[in-house]
């Protein structure tokens, strides 16, 4: 058990680090809008880990028979990349200011950080790979697996929490060009991540 722990943790950990569109979109949030924002992307991007750890550990039973379900998926979360890249790169002006807490709110960042990895099909081959590895060649039981996984979750929301915090702190030495410029290095990767995932459903 305490091998699952530490190495879930491990896992959980460096996975926050793969600079994926999750990650981009959590820097880019706490600097525009502060790390209450930053947190609720993290705490959507850890929520949607869980459901897929979830599903990797049970089964997927409880994933909805659709043909072409695969390509839906793709196609989805290219359109949400697509989408949000474009909102950043001719974005004019930084919001600088933390914004009222209301409900609204809440829901978009929270619901962005859980769509950008439920729309990324990298994501199901990370955590369902992750899971026939454990089962398979290191011959984990049901009990260590999920040790592993609840511990790799709370990895990833401290990584996060960590990286959130410290992005919003680089703002006070942050010029509105050099946070445009963040902003559109973000939209590049989002965009980039969208035709990487079109190209591999479509071409390969």
């Amino acid at each position: 058990m305490i091998t699952a722990a530490f190495f879930g943790f491990l896992y959980g950990f460096i996975l926050c680090f793969t600079f994926g569109p999750a990650f981009f979109r959590l820097i880019q949030t706490s600097i525009d809008n502060g790390y209450k924002s930053g947190m609720l992307i993290a705490l959507g991007v850890t929520a949607a880990d869980a459901i897929l750890m979830f599903l990797a550990v049970f089964g997927t039973a409880f994933l909805p028979q659709i043909d072409n379900f695969d390509m839906y998926l793709s196609v989805g979360g290219a359109v949400l990349l697509i989408g949000l890249g474009l909102i950043s790169i001719f974005k004019q002006q930084p919001q600088l200011v933390y914004p009222k807490t209301k409900f609204g709110t809440v829901l978009y960042y929270f619901t962005s950080g859980l769509f950008l990895n439920l729309l990324n099909p990298s994501n199901y081959i990370a955590v369902f790979g992750t899971s026939t590895y454990l089962k398979g060649a290191q011959h984990f039981d049901l009990g260590q697996i999920i040790i592993f996984f609840c511990l790799s979750l709370v990895a990833t929301m401290f990584a996060e929490s960590l990286i959130s915090y410290y992005a919003n702190k680089m703002k006070k030495v942050l010029t509105p060009k050099i946070i445009t410029r963040i902003n559109q290095v973000a939209g590049l990767v989002f965009i980039g991540s969208a035709m990487a995932i079109l190209y591999k459903q479509f071409m390969i």
